[in-house]
């Protein structure tokens, strides 16, 4: 059982070379003394062999820490110092941006506020961050925006149309989109004088469609449209509408 007062720790060494030296000692000296000062109580220490620039994301023993906190319900890590979260300024605060918004407690023995302090340093890398974010965005809502007109264009040409006759390019597939056969099948059975209540009953218990009789009035309209909008696109020259109305 986890409580609000467990914590997981976290060391790291640049090189082997100080696998047997005192950093990792001195780490963990530092954390042991704030967890004992603070009343935490320590259910797994982690400790990666890599250098202050590798990326979080790419430190096995890091990702594993993360990975049992989740498990464990264990939202506090601490560290000595902001430097053995990474020593690359960018890659520690999007490191910390990324576990705060996750709902963790980053905590540095040796200060620990050292992660909320706003130096210049920090406020200047998550400004920049914050405009990258907000440039991707809006570049993004641009690629989307040029892409959708482009596929209502391309679709006018081919005949796929809205009512309005704009070409498609969004919304929820029709039924007869998703099964074009239908066409077919309905008009032989409105041929023969059934209502929308029997063709969707026929359908459904002759072929295994399931469709109410509002849709089988919906798609009969959607056909005598498109055979309207098939004459007047043959006079003016173009393809012929596809049963793509919405």
């Amino acid at each position: 059982m986890t409580t609000n007062k467990d914590c997981l720790i976290y060391m790291r060494t640049s090189t082997l070379t100080n696998k047997d030296g005192d950093s990792v000692h001195r780490q963990k000296s530092s954390i042991m003394k704030w967890v004992k000062s603070n009343g935490y109580s320590v259910k797994g220490e982690y400790w990666d062999i890599e250098s202050g620039k590798t990326d979080t994301m790419d430190r096995p023993e890091f990702m594993k820490m993360i990975s049992d906190s989740e498990g464990l319900g264990i939202k506090v890590l601490v560290f000595s110092d902001q430097s053995r979260l990474s020593r690359d300024i960018i890659v520690q605060e999007s490191s910390y941006r990324l576990l705060s918004s996750r709902g963790y407690s980053l905590i540095s023995s040796e200060n620990p506020n050292s992660f909320l302090e706003d130096t210049p340093t920090s406020n200047l890398i998550r400004q920049i961050m914050g405009s990258f974010c907000e440039f991707d965005r809006s570049s993004t809502v641009s690629k989307l925006k040029v892409s959708r007109i482009r596929k209502r264009e391309s679709n006018r040409d081919k005949g796929i149309v809205t009512r309005n006759r704009e070409g498609k390019c969004e919304g929820r597939k029709r039924i007869l989109e998703i099964h074009p056969e239908l066409e077919s099948l309905i008009l032989k059975l409105r041929k023969k004088g059934l209502s929308w209540v029997n063709i969707s009953k026929t359908l459904s218990d002759e072929l295994g469609y399931s469709i109410s009789s509002m849709s089988v009035g919906r798609i009969l309209k959607d056909i005598e449209w498109m055979k309207k909008e098939k004459r007047r696109m043959n006079r003016k020259g173009k393809s012929s509408p596809i049963l793509n109305v919405v």
